[in-house]
C-alpha cells in the first residue's frame, strides 16, 4: 500500500483540525428533506433510503464513521452505505438524520451560499456515479467502494469551509481544477483539501486505499503509475467529472493506459453517468447547474489570484440578518423533533440493560462522544460512584468521587447542578488527576460533564468524553446533551424495582406521567409546524381561520390526555409542593411553544418553601392559564418569570404569592377595567375571552386572590394561597 500522506500542520491549519467534525459540515437541504420523509415511513424500503443517503457527502460519512466505530463494530469494515443503515437499524438512523438536519439549522453560512453547496453536490455526485462506472466496467475494485471513495473525494474542501467560513467561501467557488488552486489553499490555510480530507478519513482506521484516494487525487498523473487501481479510479473519475472537460485527449489516454478502456467506451460511461445525475437533480428539484468561477476559460497559473481578489468582497460580505423569531421557530421545531425521537427511542427499551446501550449509542450518534460514562451517588449522598454501561467499562467502577468542591470535574457538575468540561481555552475547567485519567481511558482529549436532572433534583451526572471538534460542535447546542441527561435520569429512575407499596405508587405515576407525555409529542410537533404555516399564510395575506380551529381542538385533546393523568389524584385538597408545580409545568410547557416563540424563563422560586394544602387539579389549570397568556403576550419573543414567595402582613394570616410576569406591551386600559369579567378576547379569531375569570373564581374557591399590574414594558399576575386551610373547607369548582 502506498504510503499515507504524512505531513505537519502549521498554526493555521492546525486550527481547522481542531475544529473539524463531520456532522458540521454542509449539506444541502433538498436531500436531507427527502431522507427525512422516508424516514417518516417504516414500511420504506431501506435499500431505497440507502440510494437516496448515497446523494450525500454529510450523511454518508457519518454513517460510515459510525458503523466503523468501535461501538458498533462487529469485526468487518463497513465501506457501504446500505451496510452502515444496517448496523445502525432504524431509529438511529432517523437519530442521527434529526441531528445533522438541527445542526444545519444552527449555520448561518446556508442561507447564503446556496448555489456553491450545489455545485459541490453536482461535482461529488457525479465523480462518484462515474467511479462506480470505472468499477463495474474494469473490475478492478468494489463498485460500493469506489462510489464512497469518489463521493468523499472532496470532503476536505466542506472542512476547510467548515474551518474558515467567511475566509475559504471565495476557493469554495472556484473551480478546483484550476491551476495552483492546491498550492493556493495550502499557502493561504496551512493545509489544502486533500491532506484535510485524508485526516478526516485515517480516523476510521479503515483497511481500505480510501484515503489515499483522497489525498492523492490532484497529483500528477505521472505519480500514480504504480498506485493501486482505487487510487486510479478516483483521479480519472475526478477529472471527468468536470463541467467542461480540459484535455479530453489526456484523459483518454490515461484511461487507455490504465485500464484498457477505449475513447468510446469512456464517452458511452461519461455520458450515461452525467444523464444519471440529471435524473436525480430532477427528482430532487435542484436548479441546473451552474459553472464554476473559473470553469468558463483556461485561465494563467496567476489568474486564480485575481478571482480570489475579485471574490474577496463576497467572503467578507455580512450576513443578511435574519428574521429571529423564524429563526428560533424553525430550530425549536427541529429541537423539538429530535428530542421526541430520543426520548421515544428510549422508552422503547425492555430494561435497563438495553436502556444503557441504547444510552451510549445515542451519545455516539448525537453528541459524538467516545466514550459515555454515568456517575449516581451513594445514599447518603457523599460520593459518587462510577456506573459501568457495558462488559469493557468495568474500570469506570474504580472510581469513587467524594461530593467536595475540586475533587473533580464531575463532582463539581453535581454540586453545581450545572454543566462542566474540561476544555480551558473555550472557558472550561482545569482537569484533576480522576479526570485525566479517565481521559486517558476514553482516549478523548477532554469531557463533558451534564447534571441528570429529575424534578429540579440531581440524579447522577452524565459524562461525555470527547475531543476538542466534537466538544465546539456540541457546545452550540447544548440543550441536545442536557435532554439526553435528562431523559437518562427520567428512564433509569422509571426502570428501578419499587421497594414498597409507596415507591410502587410513585413508580406507576411515573410510568403515566411517561404515557402522557409520549402521547403528547406528536400533538407537539403537530402544533408546532402550524405555528409555521400560520406565519407563511398570513405573510402571504391569507387567512388563518382554520388554523386557529384544528389549534384549539389540539389544546382540548391536550387537556383530556392532560386529566388523563390528573385524574383521580388532583381532584381532591391535598398537600402541594407548589415549587415542584411549577417546575413540572415549564418543563411540559417550555418544549412545546416557549422555546420555539423565543420565550426565556426565569424561575425564582423560593428555597424550603412551605407546601399548601389546595386542589392541585385546579390550580394547575391557573398557573397553565397565565403561563400561556403570558406566552401570548410576547409575539417576538421575550422573559417569563414565575417567582414565588411568602408574605408576612401586618394582622393578617401568612400568605403563598404566585407571580407570572412577561415582557410584552401590557394590556390596554379598556380591557384591565373588566379584566376578571367575561368579555370579547383580544387575541382574535375564535377564542373567548374568559380563561381569566375562570381562573379568577377558582382561585377564589381556593379561599386565595389574584390581581393583576401592568405597564408598557410587561404585565405581572399576582396568586395569592393561605398557608393554612382546612381540606374539608376546599371544594371542586365545576
Amino acid at each position: 500500500m502506498q504510503q499515507s500522506p504524512q505531513y505537519t500542520p502549521d498554526h493555521h491549519a492546525q486550527i481547522v483540525l481542531n475544529h473539524v467534525t463531520i456532522s458540521a459540515l454542509p449539506s444541502i437541504p433538498q436531500v436531507l428533506t427527502r431522507i427525512l420523509e422516508m424516514l417518516q415511513d417504516e414500511d420504506t424500503d431501506m435499500r431505497k433510503l440507502a440510494d437516496l443517503m448515497e446523494m450525500d457527502v454529510v450523511i454518508s460519512a457519518r454513517i460510515l464513521q459510525v458503523a466503523n466505530s468501535a461501538a458498533f463494530q462487529r469485526g468487518t469494515q463497513v465501506l457501504s452505505v446500505y451496510s452502515g443503515i444496517s448496523i445502525l437499524g432504524w431509529d438511529l438512523v432517523k437519530t442521527l438524520t434529526l441531528s445533522i438536519i438541527f445542526q444545519r439549522m444552527l449555520s448561518d453560512y446556508f442561507k447564503s451560499n446556496q448555489q456553491d453547496l450545489a455545485s459541490y453536490w453536482y461535482h461529488s455526485l457525479r465523480t462518484a456515479v462515474l467511479c462506480k462506472a470505472l468499477a463495474a466496467r474494469t473490475s478492478a475494485v468494489s463498485t460500493d467502494e469506489a462510489y464512497i471513495s469518489g463521493l468523499l473525494h472532496d470532503i476536505g474542501r466542506l472542512g476547510l469551509l467548515s474551518g474558515f467560513n467567511a475566509q475559504y467561501q471565495a476557493f469554495f467557488a472556484i473551480d478546483e481544477s484550476l491551476p495552483n488552486y492546491i498550492e493556493s489553499e495550502a499557502a493561504r490555510f496551512g493545509i489544502d483539501h486533500c491532506e484535510l480530507g485524508a485526516w478526516v478519513i485515517k480516523n476510521w482506521q479503515v483497511k481500505s486505499f480510501l484515503e489515499d484516494a483522497i489525498a492523492y487525487h490532484h497529483l500528477p498523473a505521472a505519480q500514480l503509475e504504480h498506485s493501486p487501481a482505487l487510487i486510479k479510479i478516483v483521479y480519472l473519475a475526478n477529472l471527468l467529472a468536470q463541467q467542461n472537460i480540459r484535455d479530453k485527449p489526456a484523459l483518454a489516454e490515461l484511461a487507455e493506459r490504465w485500464f484498457n478502456l477505449s475513447e468510446t467506451a469512456l464517452d458511452e460511461i461519461v455520458s450515461i453517468s452525467h444523464q444519471q445525475i440529471d435524473v436525480l437533480a430532477i427528482s430532487l428539484n435542484l436548479e441546473a447547474e451552474k459553472p464554476a468561477l473559473g470553469m468558463e476559460s483556461a485561465p494563467e497559473a496567476e489568474d486564480i489570484e485575481a478571482l480570489l481578489g475579485a471574490l474577496g468582497n463576497r467572503a467578507q460580505a455580512p450576513l443578511a440578518p435574519s428574521s429571529n423569531i423564524d429563526d428560533r421557530l424553525m430550530q425549536g421545531v427541529a429541537s423539538n423533533a429530535l428530542i421526541n425521537h430520543m426520548e421515544s427511542t428510549l422508552s422503547q427499551q425492555p430494561d435497563e440493560e438495553a436502556l444503557l446501550l441504547q444510552l451510549q449509542k445515542l451519545a455516539r450518534l448525537i453528541c459524538h462522544s467516545k466514550q459515555l460514562m454515568l456517575f449516581v451517588p451513594n445514599e447518603t449522598q457523599t460520593t459518587l460512584i462510577g456506573k459501568p454501561l457495558q462488559a469493557d467499562q468495568k474500570w469506570v467502577a474504580d472510581f469513587i468521587l467524594p461530593t467536595q468542591q475540586d475533587v473533580s470535574l464531575i463532582a463539581d457538575t453535581w454540586l453545581a447542578q450545572a454543566a462542566r468540561h474540561s476544555f480551558e481555552a473555550f472557558r472550561g475547567s482545569k482537569a484533576t488527576l480522576p479526570d485525566k485519567q479517565m481521559m486517558r481511558m476514553s482516549n478523548a482529549a477532554g469531557m463533558l460533564c451534564v447534571p441528570m436532572m429529575l424534578k429540579g433534583k440531581p440524579m447522577g451526572v452524565m459524562v461525555l468524553a470527547l475531543d476538542q471538534p466534537e466538544f465546539l460542535l456540541l457546545d452550540t447546542q447544548m440543550s441536545i446533551p442536557t435532554a439526553l441527561a435528562r431523559i437518562a435520569a427520567s428512564r433509569l429512575a422509571a426502570s428501578g424495582q419499587p421497594a414498597d407499596d409507596m415507591l410502587a405508587g410513585e413508580a406507576q405515576k411515573e410510568r403515566l406521567r411517561r404515557f402522557v407525555h409520549e402521547t403528547s409529542n406528536p400533538l407537539t410537533t403537530v402544533k408546532n409546524y402550524l405555528a409555521i404555516l400560520e406565519q407563511r399564510m398570513l405573510k402571504n395575506g391569507m387567512q388563518s381561520d382554520d388554523i386557529s380551529i384544528v389549534n384549539e381542538e389540539i389544546d382540548r385533546i391536550g387537556v383530556m390526555i392532560g386529566e388523563l393523568y390528573s385524574n383521580g389524584q388532583s381532584y381532591s385538597a391535598a398537600s402541594v409542593d407548589i415549587n415542584q408545580m411549577v417546575l413540572d409545568l415549564i418543563t411540559l410547557h417550555r418544549q412545546t411553544y416557549l422555546e420555539p416563540a423565543g420565550v426565556d424563563v426565569v424561575e425564582a422560586l423560593l428555597p424550603n418553601l412551605p407546601e399548601v394544602t389546595t386542589i392541585p387539579y385546579q390550580l394547575r389549570q391557573v398557573l397553565v392559564n397565565l403561563i400561556r397568556n403570558a406566552a401570548e403576550a410576547m409575539p417576538n419573543g421575550g422573559t417569563l418569570t414565575i417567582a414565588t414567595h411568602v408574605e408576612n402582613r401586618a394582622g393578617e394570616e401568612p400568605m403563598l404569592l404566585i407571580q407570572v410576569s412577561d415582557t410584552g406591551h401590557g394590556i390596554p386600559d379598556e380591557v384591565m377595567a373588566r379584566l376578571f369579567s367575561p368579555q370579547t378576547s383580544t387575541k382574535g379569531g375564535n377564542h373567548g375571552g374568559i380563561g381569566l375569570t375562570i381562573s379568577n373564581d377558582i382561585i377564589k374557591s381556593l379561599h386565595g386572590s389574584m390581581a393583576c399590574r401592568t405597564s408598557p414594558q410587561g404585565t405581572s399576575f399576582d396568586v395569592r394561597l393561605p398557608l393554612q386551610s382546612e381540606a374539608s373547607d376546599l371544594a371542586l369548582m365545576e
